[in-house]
């Protein structure tokens, strides 16, 4: 059969983009983490500067940079580390991602409730 002198070459170039994929999703994800954690630096340090300066600060406006720095779900799992059994039927189709649940229609429906609140208290 001419069809099995392909098989290899097949398998290789299969295991090639998966493993490409894998390492580009990786550094999408570090990228993202990066500038999460340098956005969060900044903050916290415009923060220090101005404790530190002397200069009058509401409590107001430190809890609203601390809200902004913190991490949503600091000190939670995500659910993809709560799961260590991975099925075949997982392998083959992927897992569910948050988003795909509807977790992520839940945390803009959160923003938007704490955005109406922050506007209500300052009319």
């Amino acid at each position: 059969m001419s069809g099995t002198q392909y098989i290899p070459h097949i398998l290789y170039s299969t295991a090639l983009t998966s493993i490409s994929m894998h390492l580009l999703w990786q550094r999408k994800t570090a990228d993202e983490d990066r500038a999460r954690f340098k956005a969060q630096t900044s903050i916290l340090q415009d923060l220090i500067e101005q404790l530190r300066s002397g200069k009058p600060i509401s409590d107001e406006e430190i809890t609203k940079s601390r809200n902004l720095a913190c991490i949503h779900g600091e000190g939670k799992q995500s659910p993809d580390k709560d799961k260590t059994k991975i099925g075949w039927t997982d392998v083959l189709w992927g897992r569910k991602t948050p988003a795909d649940l509807g977790v992520s229609d839940e945390w803009e429906r959160k923003d938007l409730e704490q955005i109406r609140k922050e506007i209500e208290a300052e009319s």
